[in-house]
Order: structure tokens, then C-alpha cells, then sequence
């Protein structure tokens, strides 16, 4: 399978366009840290679980920005509502505007603007994070209009303002290889 792909990888990373692999597994979820080829990913766990206090989760108060700066452009910040159980945005990064079309809707569930099936998929990892009240990781990829898997690594953290209940999540895209115009973004 890698012959089929060595000449596209080649070229695109000659163009300096990223690291790129060839094609393992569908999309993974909960994958231990360990694997994850991602600086900013690695950089926001550590930062994380330096801010857990006696296993009570960090409150958004606790995360200080400026502590991460060259984190924040690959950050989306959600707000988690109970009761029924729904997520909405709070911020998005500047890299993650460049990748992630932008829509016109208040919670995820209303969201058009995903794959087809794979907003029913955000949807629950951002429940088993929120009721896991644990990290987790992912490795997915992007093919470029050139036919190349660029590899991409996201992970969530669950926030609390009271240590125990999830009221917040905090989404990282590792964006940083890519480069837009080397993607068909709609």
C-alpha cells in the first residue's frame, strides 16, 4: 500500500507542506498520548494536568492564555449544557477558521457543517470526555487536493468550575504543518 502513495508523500513534503504518512486505520479515538506526533497537543496536556489539584479537574479560571500563546490559534473552547446534554462554541482559533467551515448555529447538534455521520461522531466523543472526565486523543487526516494523508492529532480536556462536573471542554486541532490552499476547504 505505501508504494502507491510514496510518490505523492515525497513531492508534497519536498514542497514543505507537512508530515505525511501513509494510510494506517480509519479515524481513531482514545488513542494513548504516546502516539500523538503533535507539539501543541503534547504542550496543553502537560499544561493541564499541571493545573489538576488533588483529582478535581482545572476550571476555565485556572487556564491562563497567555501561559500557551503559540497553543491558542489550534484551540476551540466549548461550553457544555446538561439536561439535555449540548455543546456549543465559545471561541475558535484562527487556524481552526482556516480549516473548519464556520456556521450559523448555537449547539453542535444543529450544526451543517460536518462530514456527513461525523457530527453524530463529535458529538459523542464530546460526551465520553464529558462523562469520562478524562482526556483523550485522537489521529485523523486530511487528504489534499494533491491526493496526499496529511496527519492530524486533536485532543479534548474536560473543565470544571466545581472540580467534578464538566461544564467546559477544550478542543485542540494540531493545524500547525498544513497549509490551507493545499486543501478543497468548503
Amino acid at each position: 500500500m505505501y508504494s502507491d502513495w510514496q510518490d505523492q508523500i515525497a513531492d508534497f513534503q519536498r514542497a514543505g507542506h507537512g508530515s505525511l504518512s501513509p494510510p494506517r486505520h480509519d479515524y481513531e479515538f482514545d488513542i494513548p498520548l504516546k502516539d500523538v506526533a503533535s507539539a501543541c497537543v503534547i504542550k496543553f496536556d502537560t499544561y493541564w494536568r499541571s493545573k489538576m489539584q488533588g483529582g478535581r479537574l482545572p476550571a476555565r479560571r485556572d487556564i491562563d492564555p497567555a501561559d500557551f500563546k503559540s497553543v491558542l490559534p489550534n484551540i476551540i473552547l466549548l461550553n457544555i449544557h446538561h439536561d439535555p446534554f449540548r455543546i456549543s462554541v465559545r471561541l475558535r482559533g484562527t487556524r481552526i477558521d482556516e480549516f473548519r467551515p464556520k456556521g450559523k448555529w448555537k449547539y453542535l447538534h444543529e450544526a451543517n457543517t460536518f462530514d456527513r455521520g461525523r457530527k453524530e461522531d463529535y458529538q459523542r466523543e464530546m460526551e465520553f470526555v464529558a462523562r469520562h472526565r478524562r482526556p483523550v486523543y485522537a489521529r485523523d487526516w486530511m487528504t489534499s487536493r494533491f491526493g496526499a494523508l496529511c496527519d492530524l492529532y486533536a485532543g479534548i480536556w474536560p473543565l470544571s468550575s466545581d472540580g467534578q462536573r464538566v461544564d467546559m471542554l477544550v478542543v485542540i486541532e494540531d493545524f500547525d504543518s498544513l497549509q490551507p490552499e493545499d486543501f478543497e476547504l468548503d
